[in-house]
């Protein structure tokens, strides 16, 4: 205790000087905390938006290049998922999509992408009703002009008024609101809210092909992707012609776990900087703590004149550096945590908070800090003569 009394004592003479040698470490230990911090965020803020797009995924893409030997193969494959893959497949749908101009009387709409779905729509793209109904299987069977449609386009539209049941056009067609669905992205222009669903069977009027070319699976669960995908290789290679055709299967999760594995790089990096920041702090401590030792030398001498052991001394003062970096790993982590909080809000609109171990570790690599890099300074401080230490000024 005396010596942690001693420590303290020695620092507050000189305070300036004690504040400066922990501002790297002070720095270092923020940066910590804060970059850490930011990065969980971002990891947040992305795996938010894959959820709001949904996972587990799979898009089928085909390519025709002989239009004249093209053959539709949408109600084969959706045959093909229902009675073979029901167990393994929540849906699947059509995912074709266009732009165009929706208008509600005098109000317009030139920003929403346009869907071309099915009943299954909703389901594969994790949206779901909010008033009304969602498409039915009647509705493509009979090419019904009914459509769903997300909050943006039903604010922009519609106001405070209940879309259900009113008439919009698209491409100078009509068509009859029957449903929309929860906001999930934020009601704003080119969000995931600014959509519009309406049976997939109006492709041709509307884009001018009768060919769906793209799909989207929904599995149950990620451990049921491979052997889904399997099976629609088997079928699409039994089904479609190589010479007319080719197709790709693409995993939505692998952009979710690219994205992961981008994130746990990005913290790497940013960690190995914070810890270059911890070191020069450690460096800025060994520097004052050999200044210390200079200027103490002659009570260095006296303590040892009467008997102090090397011990005695070395203990003194990796206690004073260990207590001079712990202080600064303190407010470092008061710092941390406020510039956490801001930055979160700001960024992202999150409340951040500093994980407990990453910022317990923080803490304990800033006192090592202070035993590792006063340990040179404490052990020249012990190796004084008596003779020559009260010789000094």
């Amino acid at each position: 205790m005396s010596a942690i009394k001693l420590a303290f004592d020695a620092i507050l003479e000189k305070k300036g000087r004690s504040f400066l040698t922990m501002l790297g470490i002070i720095i270092g230990v923020a940066a910590v905390l804060i970059l850490v911090g930011l990065v969980s965020g971002y990891n947040a803020d992305i795996t938010a938006y894959y959820e709001k797009l949904g996972v587990n995924k799979i898009t089928v893409d085909i390519t025709y290049y002989d239009r004249t030997n093209t053959v539709d193969i949408t109600d084969d494959l959706i045959a093909f998922i229902g009675d073979d893959l029901a167990d393994a497949v929540i849906g699947i749908t059509p995912e074709s999509t266009s732009t165009g101009t929706l208008k509600y009387m005098a109000n317009s709409n030139s920003t929403a992408t346009v869907y071309f779905g099915n009943e299954q729509w909703s389901a594969c793209n994790n949206y779901v009703i909010d008033r009304g109904r969602d498409l039915l299987p009647i509705d493509a069977a009979q090419r019904s002009r009914v459509c769903v449609i997300g909050t943006y386009v039903a604010e922009s539209l519609f106001g405070y008024i209940n879309p259900v049941g009113k008439t919009i056009t698209f491409g100078g067609e009509p068509f009859l609101v029957v449903g929309t669905y929860y906001q999930k992205d934020g009601t704003a222009e080119d969000s995931m809210d600014d959509m519009i669903v309406i049976p997939y069977t109006h492709i041709r009027a509307l884009k001018n092909t009768a060919t769906v070319t793209k799909f989207t699976v929904k599995v149950q669960n990620a451990d049921l992707m491979e052997t889904v995908m399997a099976e629609l290789e088997y079928f699409l290679g039994d089904t479609l012609s190589t010479n007319t055709s080719s197709y790709t299967l693409e995993n939505g999760n692998d952009a979710m776990t690219e994205s992961d594995e981008e994130t746990a790089s990005i913290s790497i990096v940013l960690g190995g900087v914070a810890c270059i920041a911890l070191l020069v702090g450690g460096i800025g401590i060994m520097n004052i703590m050999l200044v210390t030792v200079t200027e103490r030398t002659r009570e260095i001498g006296i303590k040892k004149a009467i008997g102090a052991q090397r011990s005695v001394i070395i203990t003194q003062f990796l206690v004073e550096s260990s207590v001079l970096s712990a202080a600064g790993g303190v407010i470092g982590i008061v710092i941390g945590y406020a510039g956490s909080l801001i930055l979160g809000k700001i960024i992202y609109d999150l409340i951040l908070v500093p994980d407990t171990l990453v910022t317990v570790g923080a803490a304990l690599f800033s006192v090592v800090i202070g035993v590792v890099f006063g340990l040179y300074p404490a052990v020249k401080a012990s190796g004084l003569q008596p003779v020559d230490a009260l010789r000094a000024d």
